[in-house]
């Protein structure tokens, strides 16, 4: 997510971004605020997404096209450059 957030300027102007957390809310919001500058935004998946969405391992970087559809799925670090 650091890395995520510290080109989160340059993402932002092609994409929409969101990081899911599928753990506990009190302490990814503390390894947020130790962690991050605070730019990103952060909303926590449920199993019914989870499953939906077939994530099975993290991190998962999921790219939908306006309608919603998956255009890409891509499992593990991504470089951003």
């Amino acid at each position: 997510m650091p890395l995520l957030e510290n080109n989160l300027a340059e993402l932002s102007k092609t994409y929409d971004i969101i990081a899911l957390a599928h753990s506990d809310v009190e302490p990814t919001m503390e390894w947020v605020k130790n962690n991050l500058i605070g730019n990103l935004t952060i909303g926590f998946s449920t199993s019914e997404l989870r499953d939906e969405l077939q994530v099975v391992g993290q991190p998962i970087t999921i790219i939908f096209d306006t309608n919603g559809n998956i255009i890409s799925r891509e499992f593990g670090y991504i470089p951003t450059n």
